[in-house]
C-alpha cells in the first residue's frame, strides 16, 4: 500500500511535499517533575532520585530511521521483522520489509510520551569505627552511585541518535587514617 498525505488545503494525496508539512503535536508536558528519598540505617545509606512527565508528544525519529528506511540486515529495531505489512489484509503501522521507498517525515512518528526514570541512585557502607579503629582507621565507607539506571516510557525509541547517551556506574571506597 502506499502511504496517504494531506495537502496544505486538507486534500488527500499520494504525493509527499516539504510544502505541505505543518507544524503538530506540542512537546509540552502536562505534568513533570521529580521525586527523590533518602534513607540510612545501621551503615547503610541510600538515596534515589526519580524524573518523571506525563503528556506532551515526541517525534520518534527511531520508527522512521530504524524501522521504515532501514535494511533489516543492518543496526534494526525488532519491529522492521515483527510488525511490518506481510500479506493483503494486514492492519499494521509500518511498510513492508521489500517496500524499499524513503519514508519522509510524518505526522504518524509523533507519539505522547509518559515516562518515569531513575535519574541518580546512590548507596552506601559507612564500616563502624569499633571494627576499623583497630587497623587505625577513622573512617572507611564503600559507596556505589549511578545515572540512569531505569527508565519506563509509553514510547518504544532508540534513546541517543541525536545527543550522546550515557549509563554511569561508580563504586568507591573512603579511607581515612
Amino acid at each position: 500500500g502506499r502511504e496517504l498525505f494531506l495537502d496544505r488545503n486538507g486534500d488527500v494525496t499520494y504525493t509527499w511535499n516539504t510544502l505541505d508539512q505543518r507544524v503538530v503535536g506540542n512537546k509540552e508536558q502536562d505534568l513533570f517533575g521529580n521525586l527523590g528519598t533518602t534513607f540510612s540505617y545501621k551503615g547503610f545509606g541510600l538515596s534515589a532520585n526519580f524524573r518523571y512527565s506525563l503528556g506532551g508528544d515526541v517525534y520518534n525519529q527511531t520508527l522512521m530511521n530504524k524501522i521504515e528506511n532501514n535494511s533489516p540486515y543492518f543496526n534494526a529495531d525488532k519491529r522492521v521483522l515483527e510488525e511490518r505489512w506481510k500479506q493483503p489484509g494486514d492492519h499494521v503501522k509500518y511498510k513492508a520489509i521489500d517496500d524499499l521507498s524513503v519514508t519522509q517525515v510524518s505526522s504518524r512518528f509523533v507519539q505522547r510520551e509518559n515516562f518515569i526514570a531513575l535519574s541518580s541512585f546512590n548507596m552506601y557502607y559507612e564500616f563502624s569505627k569499633n571494627l576499623i579503629s583497630k587497623y587505625y582507621l577513622q573512617r572507611l565507607r564503600a559507596v556505589f552511585s549511578a545515572n540512569d539506571m531505569f527508565r519506563a516510557s509509553t514510547v518504544r525509541m532508540e534513546r541517543g541518535i541525536e545527543y550522546p547517551y550515557a549509563r554511569t556506574y561508580n563504586f568507591g571506597v573512603t579511607v581515612q587514617f
